[in-house]
């Protein structure tokens, strides 16, 4: 069977890495390295933000204490932060168990400007439960953000959780990076 052959019996093959010739390769390892230069971008500004202000800086995966959040579920409805300064937030996909999550929205500021849905439906049906989402927000100190979980049933949270990347200062390890 051909490669293009291949492609055309998947069931969803709008993620790609249904694309891939061995599907099963995919493991949450992979996934950050298919991001597309998220982890890099986040130590090149945790590196600019520790020469401007001589901070010790540090980037970490994102954690529920970053976002103000108790576990590692996501809350049904809107999440809006600012970053505090010398922070950055670097979401790059997702990780569910949750058949019921429909979607992840993206805004800058408090729903000012849309910028566009993560697909999450399908996340809970793969084998690995994860997904590299592009196209991937940025978000540097002082910017407001906006994240809505949709759910088509209801409930206080998904049991999901993003994938992603935090700059933050080494003073500022286990402490929120939203004011």
């Amino acid at each position: 069977m051909g490669y293009l052959e291949r492609v055309e019996v998947f069931e969803h093959p709008f993620l790609y890495e249904y694309l891939h010739p061995e599907p099963e390769l995919f493991t949450l390892s992979h996934v950050y390295a298919l991001a597309p230069g998220a982890y890099e971008d986040a130590l090149a500004e945790a590196n600019r933000i520790q020469e401007l202000r001589a901070i010790p800086m540090t980037v970490e995966s994102v954690k529920p204490v970053h976002l103000k959040l108790a576990t590692f579920k996501l809350p049904v409805g809107d999440t809006i932060g600012t970053l505090k300064e010398n922070t950055a937030f670097y979401p790059v996909g997702l990780y569910s168990i949750d058949p019921d999550f429909e979607a992840m929205k993206w805004y800058r500021g408090a729903k000012t400007v849309y910028l566009y849905d993560w697909l999450a439906k399908f996340v809970a049906q793969r084998k690995e439960k994860q997904q590299t989402m592009t196209p991937q927000p940025v978000y540097k100190g002082g910017e407001t953000f906006t994240f809505t979980v949709v759910s088509t049933v209801a409930k206080p949270q998904v049991d999901a959780w993003l994938l992603g990347y935090v700059v933050l200062p080494q003073a500022m390890l286990e402490l929120p990076i939203i004011g």
